[in-house]
């Protein structure tokens, strides 16, 4: 069934509830994030149990930590080789179990396996912090009938992935950690007359990341990368006056301004250049913007879409503004995975500057945003990693569900209801290759 852009069926309310927390601080881009440690918790209920115990483990571990198709192999590309996942100690290469739960499959009973699973690690002397970072719960699922695919707590560190012999789907398992990295299901606003005075929110997905219906054949977008502090001041750029940069692939290799952080009042809009690189954006390509809101790299960046039709990307010679706040962005140049990219800030004309020349006025952009919601993917069928629109899946969740943190120093738990809702995409190639033109 092909559903058109913008389909969306809702299966509960979206709600959400942030409390306050303290927890562990990414490290500085110079630095390189920690490796991040994941616990994979293999599931057998008193009613349905994995048939080979034996290729669960190691279809799971392949899922998370094998060298292609897995949550450590996009990862690792899509963070220019920092890699940010590692197994945890318990079990055999980071897979434990399976553990037998005295509970029934019917009904996926998230809050029980969670903590049912959790008591059954503590017994085994594996505890959150001192143990692991992330929890994923795998297990059989065709008696559970869950209602999504796969479940991640945002800004959490808890997975729920139903499977039938252990093995996780890359783009539901690289979605869903997305999650616990604190990033939120990506969407865009149209600004048709290219002013964001005019902008106004849509059902539709931004398909530039697995966040946004993506799939893994795209890499994470700009805002992700600076929330994540994977892009170093020198490659994220804040733009302090008006100036015209030179900008190259976001995920393509060499040294250079990847992403331009401009000013908007509280907001900021991000300008990023894509290109063809490795296994990722292959079918997508040329300059893209984002309205980020207070701030919130992780879960308020939206994209900027200024065209009718399908072909979102900024071409050479088009410009859009925020008059309210007297910027202007327009692209000069665009092509072979690179774009000059001018910046207006106050009503003051960018300079211009020769080829290979970049901006006036940069300042280092080294905020974070705050982790605090949850999220849900897809798992159902077509989820084997299209990129962009043709084959994207997003969400498929039927109920709240709760964001677990683990204990920092010093620190509380962060508890928040996430609202839930269910997204099926499908486009025709003919469209995502003009997409790419």
């Amino acid at each position: 069934m092909r559903v058109p852009r913008g389909a969306l069926l809702m299966s509960a309310a979206c709600t959400s509830v942030a409390l306050a927390a303290t927890a562990p601080s990414p490290a500085a881009a110079a630095d390189g994030p920690a490796p991040r440690r994941i616990q994979i918790a293999l599931i057998n209920f008193s009613d349905s149990s994995f048939a080979d115990p034996a290729k669960a483990r190691s279809n799971a571990q392949n899922s998370y930590f094998g060298k292609t198709r897995s949550l450590n192999s996009y990862y690792n590309e899509v963070t220019r080789q920092a890699t940010t996942f590692k197994p945890a100690a318990g079990g055999e290469d980071g897979v434990i179990g399976p553990i037998n739960l005295d509970i029934p499959a019917a009904g996926c009973d998230k809050d029980s396996i969670y903590g049912l699973t959790k008591k059954a690690l503590e017994e085994q002397g594996l505890t959150w912090v001192d143990d692991f970072d992330h929890l994923s719960l795998v297990f059989p699922g065709e008696k559970a009938g869950c209602s999504f695919g796969g479940l991640g707590s945002l800004g959490g560190g808890v997975t729920w992935l139903p499977s039938g012999d252990g093995t996780v789907d890359q783009t539901v398992i690289s979605h869903e950690l997305g999650h616990n990295l604190g990033y939120g299901h990506q969407m865009r606003i149209r600004c048709e007359d290219s002013d964001l005075a005019s902008c106004r929110d849509t059902p539709d997905h931004s398909f530039k990341t697995p966040m946004g219906g993506g799939g893994v054949a795209v890499g994470l977008t700009a805002p992700e990368l600076i929330h994540a502090k994977w892009l170093s001041d020198k490659e994220a750029v804040t733009v302090a006056k008006s100036g015209t940069y030179t900008m190259r692939s976001l995920h393509g290799p060499g040294d250079g301004v990847r992403a331009l952080i401009v000013p908007a009042g509280q907001d900021s809009l991000v300008v990023e250049v894509r290109g063809g690189s490795g296994t990722l954006d292959d079918r997508l390509a040329g300059v893209h913007a984002y309205r980020v809101k207070n701030g919130d790299f992780g879960r308020g960046a939206t994209l900027i879409d200024t065209t009718p039709g399908d072909d979102d990307t900024l071409k050479a010679g088009t410009a859009f503004t925020d008059k309210a706040h007297k910027v202007e962005i327009k692209v000069e140049k665009s092509g072979d995975g690179a774009a000059t990219v001018a910046v207006s800030l106050n009503g003051v004309p960018s300079p211009a500057k020769a080829d290979g020349e970049s901006g006036d006025g940069a300042a280092p952009q080294t905020g974070s945003s705050e982790r605090v919601a949850s999220g849900d993917e897809d798992g159902a069928e077509g989820t084997g990693g299209a990129g962009g629109r043709d084959g994207a899946n997003l969400a498929e969740t039927g109920a709240d569900t709760t964001d677990y943190l683990p204990m920092a120093a010093g620190g509380a738990a962060l508890l928040a209801a996430g609202g839930a809702f269910l997204l099926k995409f499908r486009r025709k190639r003919a469209a995502m290759a003009r997409h790419a033109r």
